[in-house]
């Protein structure tokens, strides 16, 4: 039976993220559902211990944010079908940067190639980093995180490469840096833009050789570990500026992922913020889902989760309703900073 908006549920983050990365997803026995068979089902995938999914007409798409309530630990997604009688395909009606975005996430966990993510501050680039690192190679291997604007600029090197007994006052035993911390695992450098002149020197001989030597030491140790890379400003311009490196900039920038801000992710959010509300012992009622919908999210996901987080606080249920959500903009206004 033809019909052109669909809902996709699953039970599996990864079968979502699948969908999400394909323009196409072809189906089998899709059916036109009762709210009352669609509850049933949804009930079925919940508590499903393997991967489960099923399509179902939209013409409930009104009771949406009930559905997404009601079964957090499901993925719903929106979705324009056409089928046909030679094949039926479903074609996903995500927005294009949102594709985007999910398919360059799918390619970075094919291959260990430098990865370079950008994004607004807060939209989730330390997430999707972790999200590569788990679903590439082996996700016992260790995943390491420095943000370089947290690290005075004259301990960088020994942070990054480690040092030897000596090599400095104060230097009584050999100490390891990041580098070698992460080895075989994967390394995540923030706010790469904050890194000074001469340690972008020094990085980038790394990234060229694959090597790396402990400061006063002579040895080359080999650097096996899977680089990633982040920043909210604007690399192209620091290079213009001769702020930033040229060449160092086209050794990192292998693979470039914009991270699209949440306001452009509306799909997401309802999944965060029921994790965020369950990390409280919470749930949250459709009508307060609807307030975050409407919502511009300067402050992306960081924002989202202080704003479920104060709900939390401020409700004395086990439920978020609408007028326990409060925004930023409510307790300061930023245009006076």
């Amino acid at each position: 039976m033809p019909f052109s908006d669909c809902l996709f549920v699953t039970n599996s983050p990864d079968t979502a993220v699948t969908v999400n990365c394909s323009q196409n997803f072809s189906f089998k026995n899709c059916r036109d559902y009762s709210f009352s068979e669609l509850l049933r089902e949804c009930r079925k995938a919940a508590f499903h211990s393997e991967p489960a999914s099923l399509v179902f007409s939209e013409k409930f798409s009104c009771r949406l944010y009930e559905l997404q309530a009601s079964f957090p630990q499901l993925y719903f997604k929106k979705m324009n079908s056409k089928i046909h009688s030679d094949s039926n395909q479903l074609n996903n009606t995500i927005n294009k940067k949102n594709r985007d975005y999910l398919l360059k996430i799918n390619q970075a966990i094919k291959t260990k190639i430098p990865v370079l993510m950008i994004g607004e501050s807060g939209c989730g680039k330390n997430y999707n980093a972790r999200l590569i690192h788990k679903k590439t190679g082996n996700p016992q291997n260790n995943f390491f995180e420095l943000n370089i604007n947290e690290i005075n600029p004259n301990l960088m090197e020994t942070t990054l490469f480690g040092s030897v007994k000596g090599a400095f006052t104060g230097a009584q035993f050999d100490s390891m840096g990041f580098f070698e911390c992460a080895k075989n695992g994967t390394l995540f450098l923030d706010e790469i833009s904050y890194l000074s002149r001469d340690m972008q020197v020094k990085l980038l001989g790394v990234l060229d050789k694959n090597t790396f030597r402990k400061v006063g030491g002579i040895k080359e140790i080999a650097s096996t570990a899977r680089m990633i890379f982040a920043t909210d400003s604007n690399l192209r311009n620091l290079v213009k500026e001769k702020k930033f490196i040229q060449p160092l900039f086209y050794r990192i920038s292998v693979l470039i992922i914009r991270i699209p801000p949440l306001r452009e992710r509306l799909e997401e959010l309802t999944m965060l913020a029921i994790n965020f509300a369950r990390e409280q012992q919470k749930t949250i009622a459709p009508d307060a889902l609807k307030k975050l919908h409407s919502h511009h999210w300067p402050g992306n996901i960081r924002e989202l989760k202080n704003c479920i987080q104060r709900s939390c606080v401020q409700t004395y249920e086990n439920t978020i309703h609408r007028e326990d959500i409060a925004f930023d903009h409510e307790f300061f206004d930023f245009s006076e900073a």
